[in-house]
């Protein structure tokens, strides 16, 4: 992260109150690791009920296993030793002209906030195996005492400072009623008080509670005494992107018109004394992740962005290849009005693996070096906007060749051998950071550098 991108979430975290005189640090523009109707916590071993939005470790799946989620290849949160996932329903633009639904590009802001209360009890980090749960997913409306409500708001940003004492773009616990011109901050904040017992519960909430005094910061009630560090996350959504065409332009996952049943889960895959250690070294770090020395010694900005996923997703259409016509799940579009729409007989897909198989006899080599002199793969070439490993293998094969090339996301490459001085010796697997046209969950080379695959 730039030191100007830096300074502008300090402004950001300052205009919503979270910069104070604690400390914290913040895991900015944190790219989804998948998006799928998937949800370990709420739906384990099942298909979820509505598509969310996930970021954080590779080894996300439909049931949550924390010792198989903390052996991930990588996360893509900047600081690789937090395997944790962070998610939310991904929110859908509904264009009232020709009724489809296309999901809105997002990525994720995730604040650890060191806040205690007047007591001043000693913040602790998450413990093994803790998930927990904030907002709901079927609330419709909002209760102004609640802190569980509170917790969940909206930010329409316009960094000209145009409507700064609007009161119509003041932060909100809805939608917007217009478009927002950078973008809108879909914001959750999690309870940080434990039971000091379980790590779960049945409603995945009731192990965890708001502190006394407010939502947000304070002291921790007799029933939940553990005080934990405090998690918030702001999806930033690039609603400016698309046209608003009044009432029902943004639709979350859930088929939630209004904005209240927006949520947010989390699932802890922390090196538990990683996290410790930083809060106890960092109790005045002012956002940026590297004034922390236990967290700047952990990270690694190429890993984050090489990152995809080595498990599974639904086998259904999301929306991004082509908008789609209705919500994946029975997600019919509800603003609480009346009973809640139905979808009886709707089949319910399966789970296929998130990278395509290569052709049988084919395997991958891994990241090489591109050649030296000119092309490592020179015997044939095409680009494809729906390229993955397996159509560029397939492409070298129907072409007689032995060896597959992919770089720049959509470029494959053939030959049988390699030339101009290029190896077949792998470098740094994160040194390929290039997702594939045709399936963001695999990796196409990188900058001057080619996932290479051979037929055995």
């Amino acid at each position: 992260m730039s030191l100007k991108s830096c300074s502008k979430l300090v402004l950001l975290a300052a205009l919503v109150g979270l910069a104070n005189a604690q400390g914290y640090w913040i895991f900015a523009g944190s790219r989804p690791i998948v998006t799928t109707r998937l949800d370990s916590i709420v739906a384990p071993n099942a298909i979820g009920t509505h598509v969310h939005s996930i970021v954080g470790a590779s080894r996300f799946k439909n049931v949550y296993d924390a010792a198989d989620l903390m052996r991930s290849n990588c996360t893509t949160i900047p600081v690789q030793p937090d395997k944790s996932n962070y998610w939310a329903p991904q929110l859908y633009h509904h264009d009232h002209q020709t009724g489809v639904f296309t999901p809105i590009p997002t990525s994720f802001n995730v604040y650890y906030l060191l806040r205690n209360g007047p007591t001043k009890k000693p913040i602790k980090a998450f413990p093994p195996g803790l998930r927990m749960l904030a907002g709901d997913t079927n609330r419709r409306s909002y209760n102004a005492s609640s802190f569980a409500d509170q917790a969940v708001s909206f930010v329409c940003q316009d960094f000209s400072g145009a409507h700064d004492h609007d009161p119509d773009w003041a932060e909100r616990n809805n939608f917007f009623d217009h478009s927002c011109p950078d973008g809108l901050r879909a914001q959750v904040f999690f309870p940080s008080c434990w039971d000091g017992n379980n790590l779960d519960s049945a409603d995945h909430k009731s192990h965890m509670s708001y502190p006394i005094q407010n939502y947000n910061s304070g002291d921790c009630p007799d029933s939940h005494p553990i005080q934990l560090v405090s998690l918030f996350y702001e999806m930033i959504v690039s609603v400016d992107k698309f046209d608003y065409q009044g009432a029902d332009t943004y639709v979350l996952a859930n088929g939630d018109t209004t904005g209240y049943g927006h949520h947010g889960d989390f699932q802890n895959g922390w090196d538990v004394n990683l996290l410790q250690n930083a809060i106890d070294s960092c109790p005045n770090v002012n956002a940026d992740i590297r004034d922390c020395p236990p967290l700047a010694a952990n990270i690694n900005q190429a890993s984050a962005d090489a990152c995809v996923l080595e498990t599974q997703v639904v086998d259904e259409a999301t929306g991004f290849g082509s908008p789609i016509t209705t919500l994946p799940g029975c997600n019919p579009l509800w603003d609480g009005t009346g009973p809640r729409p139905t979808c009886p007989g709707l089949p319910t897909p399966s789970l296929v693996p998130a990278q395509t198989s290569l052709p049988s006899g084919w395997t991958q080599v891994g990241c090489i070096a591109e050649g030296s002199s000119g092309r490592a793969l020179t015997g044939a070439s095409t680009t494809s906007s729906t390229m993955t490993r397996a159509s560029c293998a397939s492409f070298c094969a129907s072409k007689g060749f032995s060896l597959a090339g992919i770089e720049f996301s959509d470029e494959c490459y053939c030959d049988s051998q390699l030339r101009n001085g290029a190896s077949s010796s792998t470098v740094t697997w994160n040194e390929c950071t290039n997702h594939c046209a045709g399936n963001s969950n695999e990796i196409c080379g990188g900058p001057n550098r080619l996932t290479l695959i051979k037929k055995n």
